[in-house]
């Protein structure tokens, strides 16, 4: 009897501890899911905000132009040095690399695939790529998103060439690029104010700074 007694003791001893070995396993593969998708989302709004961020700066180099007829032909040359890292090929924190010639030309395929064939389907091209660090004041902050900015004129100026800017109003995308694959896009229409009532739009004030107004900003899925 006592052996019995012994017997169904150790027994239940045993469940009780392969249970609470069961809930310490669930609870481990809790914590660490929530810790992942934690940090997934974190990177995600780092990324969002990194494109934005590539947004407003080109906005600002931008205002530093005394007239955008050209700036569609001619985006590589447009933006500040600081804005233009120069890599062709870029390396992320991770290892990643960002093949520039490839990321344009899909750009540049998703866009016709929403545009018909016309003589005003934008042509995109490079406006700048650099880190995101290098567009900030140094140890403002400490990432790893690689930012690229295309732009291209938009459709409504109506004036037959997708290399001259005819209405002062541009297309401007900008693509955050972070680790383990995260990738965040902001598309953004912008448009000069012109220096008096009646000029000309594309050129705006002729010299110094020139005032910009957003007309969309939304985020690419």
């Amino acid at each position: 009897m006592m052996n019995a007694e012994r017997g169904t003791a150790l027994l239940c001893a045993l469940m009780i501890a392969a249970l609470l070995g069961l809930l310490a396993g669930t609870l481990v593969v809790v914590v660490a899911t929530e810790t992942m998708i934690s940090a997934h989302h974190r990177d995600a709004l780092r990324a969002l905000y990194a494109a934005d961020a590539g947004v407003e700066r080109a906005i600002g180099d931008l205002r530093t132009l005394s007239s955008w007829r050209s700036v569609p032909g001619t985006a590589s040359g447009a933006s500040t040095p600081d804005f233009r890292d120069g890599a062709v090929a870029p390396r992320l924190a991770d290892g990643t690399i960002l093949d520039l010639r490839r990321l344009t030309a899909e750009r540049q395929a998703d866009s016709n695939a929403g545009y018909p064939a016309a003589a005003d389907r934008p042509i995109w091209r490079l406006f700048a790529h650099a880190p995101i660090e290098r567009l900030l004041p140094p140890g403002l902050i400490r990432s790893p998103a690689y930012v690229v900015v295309w732009i291209a004129d938009d459709v409504d100026d109506g004036d037959g060439d997708p290399a001259r800017d005819s209405n002062g109003a541009l297309v401007l995308r900008a693509e955050a690029f972070a680790l383990r694959g995260m990738r965040r896009r902001i598309e953004a229409t912008v448009a000069r104010d012109a220096a008096r009532e009646g000029s000309d739009p594309a050129e705006g004030e002729s010299a110094g700074r020139t005032g910009v107004r957003m007309i969309c900003w939304r985020e690419v899925q």
